[in-house]
């Protein structure tokens, strides 16, 4: 019997995926837009935007997002670091699993 793979969209998720709410605050060092193309493309998530409340001043970008991600904890660290490196705060929430059952 062939085991059945998870996804979360069309990607495959690794066992001891979990869900996570990523709340990251723009500070103007890095544009939207290429945050977003580097958490899908360079580091193979997806994501759901939650919330985002980002205003456009010269060129740059502030405010704050909140990313639904389905992920490893090898997956978060590799992130957090690449936040790290602009100096964008951040937060991790775990999203609480309720078991949903039929009345």
């Amino acid at each position: 019997m062939e085991e059945k793979k998870q996804t979360y969209g069309n990607v495959p998720v690794e066992n001891g995926a979990r869900e996570v709410i990523l709340e990251i605050e723009l500070n103007g060092k890095i544009r939207f837009d290429i945050l977003l193309y580097t958490i899908y493309n360079h580091y193979k998530i997806n994501y759901k935007i939650v919330n985002a409340h980002i205003e456009y001043l010269n060129g740059n970008n502030f405010g704050n997002v909140k990313l639904l991600l389905k992920i490893t904890d090898d997956e978060i660290g590799k992130i957090e670091n690449y936040l790290g490196e602009y100096k964008l705060l951040s937060c991790k929430i775990p999203v609480l699993q309720q078991n949903k059952e039929a009345s």
